[in-house]
C-alpha cells in the first residue's frame, strides 16, 4: 500500500475523528449545510434516481439523502473505517439503509471505470485531496458514468480565502486548492455546463451563543474584507460548484 492510500485507510482515526461533530445538533447543521447549497438541486430528482457518492466518509450525504426519501445511493469510499462509522451513525440516528444504500469499499477511479447511468454523482470534499491530472480523469470518469443531463455536486477548499492555508494545510492529505475560476476552467475541460460556482453559505447555528459568535465573526470578516477589497463572501471556508452533463 502506497502512502497516500495508507493515510486514507486510517483517515478517521488519524485526523477526522477529531473534527466529526460530536453532538445531535452539530451533526443537524452538518445536514442543514447540505441543504442549504445543494437542496433545491437534489429535489429536482425522482425518488429511486440512482446516486453515487464518491468518498462518501463518515455518511452525512447518505443520511440527508435517505430522509429526503432516496432509495437508491451508492456509497464508495477507500477507507474501511469511514465507512464502518457511516454505518455507525446511520443506525444511531435511526436511519434504516439496508436495501437503500449499498456501500462499497472501493477506489473512486476503479469504481467510477466500471459503472454508469447515474442520475447524479456527489463529490464533495474530494477533489482537493487529489493531483491535478487525478482531478481531470475523476471529473471525465464522472461524466461518462453520469446519464444525460446528470448531475455533478462538488465541494472543495476555497482558496480565494485570503487564510486559505489555514484550513488547507491543516490535512496532509490536501493537495491541490481552488479558486472558483480554477474549478470553473477544470469543469469546462471536462465537458460540464456549469449551472453554478460560488462561495460556501453556512447555516445558521441552533443555539445562542454559537449564533452570536457567527455573527460577530462575520463583522469582523467584512470589516476585513472591507479593508483588503475582498467581498466578505470570499471567506468561506469551501467552494461548492453544481454542474450538468
Amino acid at each position: 500500500m502506497n502512502h497516500n492510500k495508507r493515510l486514507i485507510s486510517h483517515y478517521y482515526s488519524t485526523h477526522y475523528s477529531r473534527f466529526m461533530p460530536t453532538t445531535v445538533e452539530g451533526w443537524q447543521w452538518v445536514l442543514d449545510r447540505i441543504e442549504l447549497n445543494f437542496g433545491k438541486f437534489i429535489d429536482t430528482l425522482p425518488r429511486d434516481s440512482p446516486i453515487l457518492d464518491v468518498a462518501c466518509g463518515v455518511g452525512y450525504l447518505e443520511h440527508y439523502l435517505l430522509k429526503k426519501g432516496f432509495t437508491n445511493i451508492r456509497a464508495v469510499d477507500l477507507s474501511e473505517e469511514q465507512i464502518r462509522i457511516a454505518k455507525q451513525k446511520l443506525e444511531e440516528y435511526g436511519i434504516k439503509y439496508e436495501g437503500k444504500v449499498q456501500f462499497c469499499i472501493k477506489d473512486a477511479f476503479e469504481y467510477l471505470r466500471t459503472h454508469n447511468g447515474f442520475a447524479m454523482i456527489a463529490l464533495i470534499d474530494f477533489l482537493e485531496h487529489l493531483q491535478k491530472d487525478k482531478i481531470i480523469e475523476i471529473l471525465e470518469l464522472a461524466n461518462i458514468a453520469l446519464q444525460d443531463n446528470g448531475l455533478l455536486l462538488i465541494r472543495v477548499t476555497n482558496a480565494d480565502n485570503p487564510m486559505w492555508g489555514r484550513f488547507f494545510y491543516r490535512d496532509f492529505t490536501h493537495q491541490t486548492p481552488f479558486t472558483p475560476d480554477a474549478l470553473r476552467q477544470c469543469l469546462s475541460v471536462t465537458g460540464f455546463d456549469v449551472i453554478k460556482i460560488d462561495y460556501e453559505v453556512l447555516p445558521k447555528p441552533r443555539k445562542l451563543l454559537a449564533w452570536v459568535k457567527q455573527k460577530v465573526r462575520w463583522m469582523s470578516l467584512w470589516l476585513l474584507g472591507k479593508f483588503l477589497g475582498i467581498e466578505p463572501e470570499a471567506f468561506a471556508e469551501d467552494l461548492i460548484a453544481v454542474a450538468k452533463k
